[in-house]
């Protein structure tokens, strides 16, 4: 050590760990000289002695003076190499480099200034240390000292400098540093990053593109940094590269389009808006590429379709659009329809309407697209499609609805989907009660009104849970006699008597609605079966007159009166041509209490012509001619009818019902019995412990 320090003249080695800066500037001017002098001389062995003592023992140094000078003497030293100064970067950049963390401010803005001679002087032959270099500066940036931030910033702009005018700079190697560092959360730090990012896409042989997913995550997560010029950096270099994506032939966007749907969970409403769009472009740009990813967009979409921002709800709603139209110019076998549907039965529980809306109009678009692969898992979908029939929006349930209605519109799904429906209304008495209507009525009016009906009569004809038969019933005949989309189904109804197919309809439905007594009376008064109808009512003395039962009855007058039964009550007109239309409605008179609806009816009975009512009485049948509404029934769909038949079901059914009301009144009574039994057994109990209590007092 004294042998190299003796390279250097003492009064030097003094001047360099002087307090000022003008005794150090000259001592490192004077080395500098030396060099240039001993290089000249063609004396390397001797400037490899002052580097290796300025480098081990004055950077090394207690004293902040004397690692001060040291940094001068370097830069003093790279000045006097000149040419030579590549060789001897190895000494002299680790000390410099080391500076930067040096606890005394001064020390660390002389390291920048330092390294700055050292660079001007290296030019490219720094981008061999680029590494190094950039991890020093990496944690210079944050430094808080005023004077050290001068001195980094001009270093840094010249370390941009050089790197972008080498041709020797690798990208590869310096992208795992970046990687590693790029989720940094210091605001100057974040902002050193960016600007090398910026630079690094901006040299013109340098393909950031390809080395886009190693910092994209970090660099999308700037953008919900607190301070706004931060933001606005990472968005404008993010921006550029989206441009550059647009334009470039081929991109590997698949490691991009994982983290986009990442951040378009985030909470900040920046980071989540920019997500959505970079995702929407990716669609229009990506095409088969983003396919295999559709239920993960799929899935970032829903997140935000519902957002209180009304921009990101947007942005959400136009990368739907973009989304639906790929797969619908898709093939089935090019995305994964269980994945996407696994997604949207999820979502079909979210918390928003718009969510629960967006995710059945999926179910929907796919039904229509791909219907052989999504009926391929619809044990999953079942489930949630009849539990959103409770939903609270009418809007969600007219869309669930519907996807029911086409799954039922699917070969050999038909039976299938009206038994799930009758099944969910079986266990859910509250769903039957309270959106039955609504359901039976919208299915009907989007699928086959006569096909619906049908195959539920036959449904409820296989029910052996009577209550639950009854009320199926009175909803269907309520929607019946109601619904304006039925209207074809009534005229079919109103033709028994003379069309087949009319006949065969009243018979499809006939033993089904036996469940319910009233039901199956309005039924035979829209099917013109007067007689038969008047022979139901004669036994409907012998059945329970409970409450419910005259309050249906009620409902019918109501119903009688309805433009539904406005080609019935004209034929009130002519008495004579329909006796037991007559009949049938003053039986009905007789079974009402004085009420409202008996006073309706009764006043409706009293503007029948007493004419044709005499003339009913001297049983004769009036003029022959033919009014343009009236025809005899068909002989041979009497025969096919055959009233006895079906009256002997009405009463095979009833006689059902009285087992079961008996049944149950029997286990009633059995209850009643039981809990009389425990309530004298707990009676009896505490006289006998009083008296066993008084014989043991009596007995001390």
């Amino acid at each position: 050590q004294e042998s190299m320090a003796a390279q250097l003249p003492p009064h030097l080695l003094r001047n360099l760990g002087q307090k000022e800066y003008d005794k150090r500037k000259d001592a490192a001017l004077e080395i500098e000289r030396s060099i240039k002098e001993l290089r000249s001389a063609g004396q390397p062995d001797r400037v490899r002695d002052i580097v290796h003592y300025v480098v081990h023992e004055l950077a090394a140094s207690p004293q902040p003076n004397v690692r001060k000078g040291a940094l001068h003497a370097l830069a003093g030293v790279a000045i006097g190499l000149r040419e030579d100064l590549p060789r001897f970067l190895p000494q002299l950049l680790p000390p410099v480099l080391s500076s930067f963390c040096d606890p005394d401010c001064r020390v660390r803005y002389y390291a920048c200034e330092s390294l700055y001679n050292i660079a001007k002087v290296a030019r490219s032959h720094c981008v061999l240390h680029f590494n190094e270099i950039f991890e020093a500066l990496f944690k210079l940036s944050a430094d808080t000292d005023l004077g050290v931030q001068n001195g980094f910033q001009l270093l840094d702009r010249l370390m941009k400098d050089i790197v972008a005018e080498s041709e020797e700079f690798d990208i590869r190697s310096f992208m795992p540093l970046l990687r590693r560092r790029i989720f940094v959360t210091n605001s100057y730090t974040r902002q050193f990053l960016i600007g090398w990012i910026a630079i690094l896409d901006s040299v013109p042989d340098i393909d950031m593109l390809e080395h886009l997913p190693a910092f994209f995550d970090g660099l999308f997560t700037m953008l919900s940094d607190l301070n706004k010029e931060i933001r606005q950096q990472a968005y404008a270099v993010l921006y550029d590269f989206l441009q550059e994506i647009k334009q470039a032939p081929q991109v590997h966007l698949e490691p991009i389009v994982v983290i986009l749907v990442q951040h378009c969970g985030s909470r900040d409403r920046f980071s989540r808006l920019t997500a959505l769009t970079w995702l929407h472009s990716f669609i229009s740009l990506g095409k088969a590429q983003l396919l295999p990813f559709s239920p993960t967009v799929l899935e970032a979409i829903l997140r935000s379709i519902s957002h209180p921002e009304d921009e990101i709800r947007d942005a959400a709603a136009s990368t739907d659009v973009a989304l639906r139209a790929l797969l619908q110019t898709s093939n089935e076998g090019d995305f994964d329809v269980r994945a996407i549907l696994a997604t949207l039965v999820h979502h079909l529980r979210a918390d928003h309407v718009r969510t629960r809306d967006t995710a059945l109009q999926w179910i929907s678009m796919l039904l229509k697209q791909c219907p052989g692969a999504l009926l391929r898992h619809t044990d999953e979908l079942w489930t949630a499609l009849l539990d959103t029939l409770a939903d609270e929006s009418e809007q969600v349930v007219f869309l669930d609805i519907e996807v029911i209605a086409r799954l039922a519109a699917q070969p050999g799904y038909f039976a299938t989907a009206l038994s799930k429906l009758m099944s969910r209304f079986a266990q859910d008495r509250t769903l039957l009660e309270a959106r039955a209507p609504l359901i039976l009525r919208q299915l009907s009016s989007v699928l086959e009104p006569r096909a619906v009906y049908v195959e539920l009569a036959s449904l409820i004809k296989e029910s052996d849970d009577l209550p639950f038969c009854t009320l199926m019933v009175q909803t269907l005949n309520g929607i019946l006699h109601t619904s304006p989309a039925l209207g074809d189904l009534r005229d079919l109804l109103r033709s028994t008597m003379h069309c087949k197919e009319g006949a065969m309809l009243f018979l499809d439905l006939y033993e089904a609605w036996c469940h319910s007594p009233v039901a199956v009376l309005s039924l035979c008064l829209l099917a013109q079966a007067f007689e038969h109808a008047s022979e139901l009512i004669a036994v409907f003395s012998t059945l329970d007159m409970s409450v419910e039962f005259l309050l249906q009855l009620d409902r019918l007058v109501q119903l009688i009166e309805s433009p539904v039964f406005a080609h019935m009550r004209l034929q009130l007109l002519e008495p004579e041509k329909h006796p037991y239309l007559v009949k049938a409605l003053y039986g009905l008179l007789m079974l009402l209490p004085q009420s409202g609806a008996f006073h309706t009816l009764q006043h409706r009975l009293s503007a029948v012509p007493q004419l044709g009512l005499l003339r009913l009485n001297l049983g004769l049948q009036g003029s022959k001619d033919k009014g343009p509404g009236d025809k005899r029934p068909d002989p041979k769909l009497v025969k096919l009818l055959d009233f006895a038949m079906l009256h002997r079901t009405f009463e095979k059914v009833q006689v059902r019902y009285r087992e079961y009301h008996r049944m149950v009144q029997e286990h009633e009574r059995l209850n009643m019995y039981a809990m009389t039994s425990l309530e004298g057994s707990a009676a009896d109990s505490g006289p006998a412990r009083t008296a066993r209590g008084d014989r043991a007092i009596t007995a001390s």
